[in-house]
């Protein structure tokens, strides 16, 4: 059966590449030349709710009685002698101990029981309290949190407001999936499938996104699969899967306090038919989260694509889905190397790793594998999905300085491209043209034959403002159109090019009528070559370049 389904995945993916399973094909979505199947957000879906207000520009509508507005914390002891059990805090009880007298501490000075989410971060933070807050690794705090954390209510819901929403980008994103589901759709009212696994805790925002879709004018319903399902369905433990919550996602109590969601994804986990589910959906939806826990649900241990990878792929194959996916779940539908976390300062100074994303804090609760630390760039070198066949995917790329993990990583496993989309950006895909748009609001940055040596990477590039067109090949991109406008960026600017735009602020220089510019930050250079095959383009007070040369360095003084 193992053979089989490796045989029929490679299959699909063959007709994904060669367009011959799409020209198979003779529905109206096939027939459309802006039919984009393939949508990828450059980071989370987030709308105005009620759970998140401050994106909102208008907060007259929110009720706070009949909406979700907070998470709440029980700091009683009931909840707290549960958190401080030794099984939590193995090798670390000094740890454990005074996080009983910081929890001590601030319940003393807000005097009450039950407090917001929001007013105990605050509070957890103050002078007092702080030495504690920096003691605990991501994963500490993640543990507390959730053991704190009140039963939500079922019938609760975010008040999801799109007219409301402050980012325009956000509601483009909205029209763009549900608009191209709708032509896989036939016309019809587009279903799509909600997937959150790759979420630490999947079903805190399950709802929201159900929501978010149902505001949009489609229907849509939510696949419980996610990789503590998978471990419970293999050990016949379905009525133990909070436990498996614990040792495959880092997440706890999480039946207590989503009663309904879990008893839904328990009956799942018994009886479920997650392949059901995917043929009666138009669209598929990734929400943001750890590429990590996305890729076994496709993946086997193997590097085989299992039978949901395979089934996923041959309705895309057919014009009978699209598929969406936010931020660092982005990653995950390449068939390259699957970049999974880390910074451009780590990449560029240690290189990259074929391993697990070691978690913020690690080296607070010692879990950091051999070799690595909290930043350290890692990667899955077999692969992902595959929906993507051209390059690896990153994403966030200009807010977090991504340029140097993404050159790193597509060196390293020689992968022909790299595509980065930044922020409040969407790049959309027609897979059997390899045409593509971008939209929103910032840009996508496209690198080309990576190479590397010790200490310096460099390569080709492209980048495109929302608003630009072209096309994917297997040498790059081709027919580019550049964008005539772009949205003005309300920052200063920066030579911050490991963790925030100042590659973008760099590449500005370009457009003045300069061939090279060279920036510095730390012991680290970056240098960006135009020269007379590059060819130049503002949009706003953005520089758009094509064929363009990159290069980053790290350099470090020499020790005598």
């Amino acid at each position: 059966m193992r053979q089989f389904i490796w045989a029929a995945g490679l299959a699909v993916l063959a007709g994904l590449s060669s367009g011959n399973a799409f020209a198979q094909t003779k529905n109206s979505a096939q027939e459309q030349d802006d039919y984009y199947p393939l949508i990828l957000l450059g980071d989370a879906l987030e709308v105005c709710s009620s759970m998140a207000w401050q994106r909102c520009f208008d907060t007259d509508w929110l009720d706070v009685d009949s909406m979700r507005s907070d998470r709440y914390l029980n700091l009683s002891e009931k909840s707290i002698t549960p958190l401080l059990a030794g099984k939590n805090w193995p090798m670390r009880t000094q740890v454990r101990d005074d996080l009983k007298e910081a929890l001590e501490l601030l319940k003393d000075r807000i005097k009450q029981d039950v407090v917001s989410e929001r007013v105990f971060l605050e509070e957890f933070t103050r002078r007092a309290t702080r030495y504690m807050y920096d003691q605990l690794s991501e994963q500490d705090w993640n543990m507390m949190i959730d053991y704190l954390e009140l039963p939500a209510a079922s019938d609760a819901v975010y008040g999801v407001n799109l007219k409301a929403t402050k980012t325009g980008a956000a509601r483009d994103y909205l029209e763009m999936i549900v608009g191209e589901a709708k032509q896989a759709a036939d016309g019809e009212t587009p279903h799509v499938l909600v997937v959150t696994a790759a979420q630490r805790d999947s079903l805190d925002l399950v709802n929201y996104y159900l929501q978010t879709f149902a505001s949009a004018g489609a229907d849509a319903s939510w696949l419980p699969l996610d990789v503590a399902v998978m471990a419970a369905r293999e050990a016949d433990a379905c009525d133990e899967l909070d436990s498996y919550r614990e040792t495959e996602m880092g997440a706890y109590r999480r039946g207590v306090v989503h009663r309904e969601l879990n008893a839904r994804q328990v009956a799942f986990c018994e009886a479920g038919d997650v392949l059901t589910q995917l043929r009666n959906a138009d669209a598929v939806y990734f929400a943001d989260g750890n590429p990590d826990l996305l890729r076994p649900l496709f993946v086997t241990s193997r590097n085989e694509p299992n039978e949901l990878a395979v089934a996923m792929a041959e309705r895309v194959a057919k014009n009978k889905l699209v598929v969406a996916a936010a931020g660092r779940s982005a990653n995950v539908l390449t068939g390259k190397a699957v970049l999974t976390g880390g910074s451009s300062r780590e990449a560029l100074r240690e290189g990259v790793f074929a391993a697990r994303v070691p978690g913020l804090g690690c080296h607070k609760d010692n879990t950091c594998p051999r070799n690595l630390n909290e930043h350290s760039v890692t990667y899955h070198p077999m692969g992902g999905i595959g929906l993507f066949r051209w390059g690896t995917i990153d994403t966030r790329m200009g807010e977090q300085g991504n340029h140097g993990r993404l050159l790193r990583v597509a060196a390293t496993n020689r992968v022909p491209m790299a595509v980065g989309v930044d922020a409040a950006t969407a790049l959309a895909v027609n897979l059997r043209s390899g045409d593509f748009k971008v939209a929103g609001e910032r840009g996508v940055f496209v690198a080309v034959g990576a190479q590397q040596n010790e200490r310096a990477v460099a390569a080709g590039f492209h980048y495109l403002m929302a608003g630009s067109t072209g096309r994917f090949s297997n040498d790059g991109v081709s027919n580019v159109s550049f964008a005539d406008e772009a949205e003005v960026v309300q920052l200063e600017p920066t030579t911050n090019f490991l963790g925030s735009r100042g590659m973008y602020d760099a590449l500005r220089l370009l457009c003045r009528e300069r061939d090279s510019v060279e920036v510095k930050q730390d012991e680290f250079t970056l240098t960006l070559l135009g020269g007379e095959a590059a060819t130049k383009q503002k949009a706003g007070a953005e520089c758009q370049v094509q064929n363009a040369r990159i290069g980053m360095q790290y350099a470090p003084p020499e020790k005598f």
